[in-house]
């Protein structure tokens, strides 16, 4: 199990990564079992009982895995965590023949050894609280531990929250065709679906899959007039490199759509971790001429990715933690790994920017970005982006310096409080980096939007480690709440929203503290509806945030879109069950 909840930074990936960020996985569920297979536990461990199995035990495992384990191996324990989607292999399904015919006693040795990106849970759980989990993956796995998503709720009086249907699983995009009035989403296999919002019952027509476009890591949905836009990766050279890709789908409606590419990118690694967030977010320019589109960062934080030594010293990459824009009717390009190419084309608009699993345009056609940070205990920026501007990753994330830059800084947990030893990046030693890159010279970074609360604020503290509320001491942060992993970024453009909310913005963030082993220092809230206030700041050249709770209680949230005056929140669902659209809605003018 995985001991890094926000990981789908969005990641995706994630998320969320994300997104999504946001948010791959190459093998098949029949090549995951095989290699469960391989993996076994020695005889002694075999044989070990589990003393702890009374129901307060499988009640504080299950509680150890909403920390811990859930974000990959997902809520019922299937292996479909939206997490999960950024390794290498598939997470452990606990419902298999192949699991439940193993001993508690190698259940038990697993957990502790770790594997992979499965780190060792030796050091951060307690021999009790190992077998604890145990208890509970093995109830889960027999179906008689599962867990029911509740239904969101309002935290406001005038904002109301509806079903609205359920949709397929592994749902990453949802967008809006408003020549039609019908909703789309996408999943992350490449489906896509169109929902014709005047037919009664709401009905589901899928209309083009990864058949159709080649993508079969899908991050990026959106569409303009009749044209689809999606954007994602392909692994090649065995699983072991990628290559982005942009596909233009201009639809028929007798089915035979004309398909295109915008581009493609030339191979560069993948990797092995969480942390390769891939191809993600697309937007359309407010004036039609633009494709604005996201390429998530390979690292969490700029160390070395080589993918076990299949792209010997790989960091960063030029086509990655960057947003690139195109012309709507670009077509066949073939982008390269070079910086400077990258630049003199034209298509290279901002840089430095980790993981911008979401993105949107404000009323006066200001583009802005939700972003993860890394493993670190960094707030997560959301930035104004401008063209030519370069953001800090992987040297600045949140406000914070990355401390590998510094030849006096040791990776010590006890020294440094910022460092979580259940993440990803501590059990792969991914912090003792003494070659990590230097700044580049003459280069400004422009810094993240402060936000001054009330919620979502809660930051530690870089003296004392402590967790601290800026709200509540009158300060501001960068821009939220550490490991939130925002996503689902919307602005009332159109200013059809009452007060107090015309002219805001939306975000949703994918983690919950209860849920994330990083988050959960900070708060228990999350998966939730953030209100933004944003304004222009003259003194500082910036904007600046408000931010604001109006609703809690979703699912894994990934994406949402913002219809007059409904907002539509989609769930990732997990690999198999599905999840659902909500329907938030707000007053109107």
């Amino acid at each position: 199990m995985s001991g890094k909840l926000t990981w789908p930074r969005i990641q995706f990936a994630l998320f969320l990564s994300s997104l999504l960020v946001f948010f791959a996985c190459s093998s098949s569920d029949r090549g995951h079992s095989e290699q469960a297979l391989l993996w076994k536990a020695p005889q002694e461990a075999n044989h070990r009982l589990n003393p702890f199995q009374d129901e307060a035990s499988v009640e504080a495992g299950r509680a150890l895995y909403q920390v811990y384990c859930w974000s990959c191996h997902g809520e019922s324990g299937m292996g479909d965590g939206a997490a999960g989607s950024a390794m290498g292999s598939i997470p452990a399904n606990f419902h298999t023949q192949e699991f439940l015919s193993q001993t508690d006693g190698a259940i038990f040795w697993k957990i502790s050894q770790g594997r992979s990106v499965m780190p060792s849970f030796e050091e951060v759980l307690s021999e009790q609280e190992r077998w604890q989990v145990t208890a509970y993956i093995r109830k889960l796995g027999e179906g008689m531990a599962e867990t029911l998503a509740a239904s969101p709720i309002s935290l406001r009086e005038d904002v109301g929250i509806q079903h609205y249907l359920k949709v397929a699983a592994r749902a990453v995009r949802i967008f809006y065709q408003p020549e039609a009035d019908a909703l789309w989403y996408a999943t992350f296999e490449g489906e896509v679906y169109k929902i014709d919002r005047s037919q009664k019952p709401l009905r589901t027509e899928k209309v083009v899959s990864a058949a159709d476009h080649g993508i079969n890591r899908l991050q990026g949905a959106t569409m303009h007039g009749n044209t689809l836009f999606l954007a994602g990766n392909i692994r090649v050279n065995d699983n072991k490199g990628t290559t982005g890709w942009m596909m233009r789908v201009e639809l028929d409606p007798s089915g035979n759509h004309q398909v295109s590419k915008v581009f493609s990118t030339v191979e560069y690694g993948t990797t092995s971790t969480p942390f390769d967030h891939g191809w993600s977010a697309v937007r359309v320019s407010p004036d039609g001429r633009f494709l604005f589109v996201v390429s998530g960062s390979r690292t969490d934080h700029g160390e070395v990715q080589d993918n076990k030594g299949a792209y010997p010293n790989s960091r960063n990459e030029p086509l990655t933690a960057a947003i690139f824009r195109f012309p709507i009717d670009a077509r066949d390009l073939v982008l390269p790994n070079d910086l400077e190419k990258l630049r003199n084309a034209g298509y290279l608009y901002a840089e430095g920017i980790r993981n911008a699993y979401d993105i949107d345009f404000d009323g006066d056609g200001n583009l802005f970005a939700v972003v993860n940070s890394g493993d670190y205990d960094q707030s997560e920026d959301m930035f104004w982006v401008r063209e030519e501007h370069h953001y800090g990753f992987p040297w600045v994330m949140g406000g914070l310096e990355t401390p590998q830059q510094f030849a006096d800084w040791h990776p010590d947990p006890e020294k440094d409080p910022f460092l979580n030893t259940s993440a990803a990046a501590w059990p792969h030693d991914f912090y003792n980096d003494p070659d990590f890159p230097k700044r580049p010279e003459g280069v400004v970074f422009t810094p993240g939007m402060q936000n001054f609360g009330p919620d979502a604020v809660k930051y530690r503290d870089r003296k004392t480690g402590e967790i601290r509320d800026a709200f509540m001491e009158g300060k501001s942060i960068s821009s939220f709440t550490a490991h939130s992993s925002p996503l689902g970024l919307n602005f009332d453009r159109d200013r059809r929203l009452a007060d107090p909310y015309t002219g805001n913005a939306f975000t949703l963030r994918y983690t919950k503290g209860t849920k994330s082993s990083l988050m959960q220092p900070f708060t228990n809230n999350g998966e939730d509806l953030l209100q933004l206030r944003v304004t222009f700041d003259p003194e500082v050249s910036n904007f600046r945030l408000e931010t604001w709770r109006i609703a809690e209680g979703f699912s894994q949230p990934v994406d949402a879109v913002l219809v007059k005056n409904e907002l539509y929140v989609i769930e990732y669902g997990g690999r198999q069950r599905g999840g659902n659209i909500w329907t938030v809605v707000f007053p109107k003018k």
